[in-house]
């Protein structure tokens, strides 16, 4: 019994010291939970300033939690390859090899890195953010030295309520392909009658919806001056041999999408440009519309092209377009076409045989079904397509019609003004397939029939009284590595 009694004592310090060390095991329990709760509360009150983090399609991001600040990079990369298949012209009903001279050859190959772009952005708080993006392909120079072209540098102001204000250099208001990006084109190229009549980055006063409207409507409007991608606008105080570009002008464009579900979206828009050219000093030229063969950018003549306006008259006045736009999206199949109007207003001389203004016009409709992957996105607070969202190998088959007429014959024969019979008209039939390894990286192979009616670049015909261009025909294959981040 004494035994019994000797192991109680043990018996109750063991217990003891036990539940000591549960209650020990509580506390540190309950210290870690208030120290994990104490983390979060200041995590959300923004003492944790930033993070760092890798977002597909969204390059590398530099965010505060508060959504305040913020610094991205990202950038693009095209590769383009491309052949000539087969081209002729017919002048004067007699067809032959498409060339120049004896010593060119019908059929090319070519090669170029269609975009090398970087972009960086930033916000800086309270609304206020820049956009910087330099691109090292895009250059009107042929040879290795290279210069860079920037097409982005601008500050932003965010409004709550009105939407976005851009100063400085930007991508203006413009139709539907214009305001879609290289990244997310369905072809490898825009349209021909895009190519026509587009105004490109330029400097000025910008204005975006930003979703102000929702998914509903997108509207954007622009007050730019100068070239396209020029950063600068020089004033000439009448100093003849100063190059300046005193032009300016300005943009609008909207988009209104009115069937907006989820395997279902339906958008219209429109949009309509104006350039001063009155101040543009003749001396300097202008370069006027213009469209690449078949849209391959390594071919150097172009079917349609009016030309460089310099010291010839009478004087270019204004340069004007507008047309509409619609797109259709259902399930995996997207139908998208757009028209465009212009005309180049020329100055009205007493006397000049040569006062109507020169009209140019197009139109295309294309389509596309996603076979394997997701719905293609559009965004109808942007009022664009912004590309496909792929894990790993999807496949779309695509095809488009585009038009474009840009030859009009003047009045009267014998004048000296511009197009007096510079111009071109020609139709172009694309197929090809888009093949996508992940949402980042794609080849897109495309083939490009176009039947030229005038063809700028060839040998005029001279025994029809205003000298007209003969005709073409150009079967091209074009294939593109698209890699972006």
């Amino acid at each position: 019994m004494n035994k019994y009694l000797a192991y109680t004592p043990v018996m109750l310090a063991v217990g003891f010291f036990n539940n000591v060390k549960a209650q020990n095991y509580d506390k540190q329990i309950d210290a870690l939970q208030n120290e994990l709760l104490k983390m979060k509360q200041e995590m959300n009150n923004g003492s944790d300033k930033s993070k760092a983090y890798f977002k597909k399609g969204k390059g590398l991001s530099i965010k505060s939690n508060d959504g305040k600040y913020s610094f991205q990079i990202k950038g693009r990369l095209m590769y383009d390859i491309a052949a000539i298949v087969d081209a002729e012209k017919t002048v004067n009903g007699v067809s032959s090899d498409y060339s120049s001279s004896a010593s060119n050859d019908t059929e090319g190959f070519g090669s170029e890195f269609r975009r090398i772009r970087f972009t960086l952005k930033g916000e800086v708080g309270n609304g206020w953010g820049f956009a910087f993006q330099p691109d090292f392909g895009d250059s009107p120079d042929m040879g290795s030295d290279r210069s860079v072209v920037f097409k982005d540098a601008h500050i932003y102001k965010k409004i709550k309520g009105f939407g976005k204000i851009t100063i400085g250099n930007h991508k203006v208001a413009g139709g539907m392909y214009e305001n879609t990006s290289s990244n997310a084109l369905v072809f490898n190229e825009r349209p021909m009658h895009n190519e026509l009549m587009n105004f490109g980055n330029r400097t000025g006063i910008g204005y975006d919806t930003n979703g102000v409207f929702g998914n509903t409507f997108h509207g954007r409007a622009s007050l730019f001056s100068g070239t396209e991608s020029a950063f600068e606008q020089g004033i000439n105080m009448g100093d003849a041999s100063s190059t300046s570009h005193e032009l300016y002008g300005s943009s609008v464009a909207g988009q209104y999408t009115f069937i907006d579900e989820k395997e279902m979206k339906a958008m219209v828009g429109f949009h309509y440009g104006y350039l001063n050219l009155r101040g543009e000093a003749s001396t300097t030229g202008y370069d006027t519309a213009s469209a690449y063969i078949n849209g391959v950018h390594t071919i150097l003549d172009k079917a349609i092209d009016l030309g460089n306006w310099d010291t010839t008259t009478p004087n270019l006045e204004s340069f004007q377009f507008y047309g509409p736009q619609a797109l259709f999206l259902y399930k995996n199949f997207l139908l998208m076409g757009e028209y465009q109007k212009g005309f180049y207003e020329l100055e009205k001389v007493t006397g000049n045989a040569q006062e109507e203004d020169y009209d140019i016009h197009g139109w295309s409709i294309g389509g596309l079904w996603t076979i394997s992957g997701e719905q293609m996105k559009y965004s109808g607070k942007k009022g664009k397509i912004g590309g496909l969202k792929c894990k790993r190998h999807c496949t779309q088959l695509k095809f488009q019609y585009q038009y474009a007429d840009a030859v009009d014959r003047p009045s009267k024969a014998g004048v000296t003004g511009p197009f007096r019979d510079d111009g071109g008209q020609g139709r172009v039939y694309k197929g090809g397939i888009n093949h996508y390894f992940n949402s980042n990286v794609r080849i897109m192979l495309e083939y490009a029939y176009g039947d030229y009616s005038y063809d700028d670049a060839i040998a005029e015909d001279t025994t029809n009284g205003f000298g007209e261009n003969g005709s073409s025909e150009v079967s091209t294959v074009e294939a593109r590595l698209h890699l972006k981040w």
